[in-house]
């Protein structure tokens, strides 16, 4: 297992107090539990979840197979944190994230890219901010998102290298 971060990730990781080899631990709500338990798929399509089962055939220009797979097999966490809590919520995706692709591994799956990103409402005000989004009274939140899809030559989704930005927090792991 390989695992990648971007500065911000690495800067909440700092912030939170939270070690880089992730050895805290958190308590996982029903709807995480129920994902990981989750029966893992291998089809034609590529790879996903029981529960999630939507993968199709990419027919756009614009869409690749990995592109399909990264957007059917994504979830969030953050809502399942009861307030607002930036850090919890951060442990909690971090932990979802690896927890999954621990199982994935024990099943000996290769080949799949599992990614988390986290956005801080600071970090959310901010991007509205650099896009001229923002209006004086907005609210912002927690936003989340963790994703999976199979390694694909030529099918790239997501990286911390294109993907180096100021308004999000990246953990990439490669299994």
């Amino acid at each position: 297992m390989k695992s990648v971060y971007n500065e911000i990730f690495k800067q909440l990781l700092i912030e939170y107090n939270l070690s880089d080899d992730f050895s805290f631990s958190v308590d996982l709500p029903t709807e995480v539990q129920e994902i990981l338990a989750d029966k893992i798929l291998i089809t034609d399509l590529g790879v996903t979840l029981k529960s999630f089962d939507k993968l199709h055939q990419a027919t756009q220009e614009w869409e690749n197979q990995s592109i399909i797979e990264d957007s059917e097999n994504h979830f969030h966490v953050e809502w399942l944190i009861e307030t607002s809590d930036n850090k919890k919520a951060f442990m909690l995706g971090i932990k979802t994230l690896i927890l999954l692709a621990d199982k994935f591994q024990k099943e000996k799956i290769k080949g799949i890219r599992f990614w988390y990103s986290f956005q801080t409402p600071k970090l959310g005000r901010l991007w509205a901010i650099e896009n001229n989004l923002d209006e004086e009274d907005d609210k912002h939140f927690i936003s989340d998102r963790l994703s999976f899809y199979k390694l694909r030559d030529g099918e790239e989704v997501i990286s911390t290298k294109k993907n180096e930005n100021e308004f999000c927090a990246l953990l990439i792991i490669d299994i």
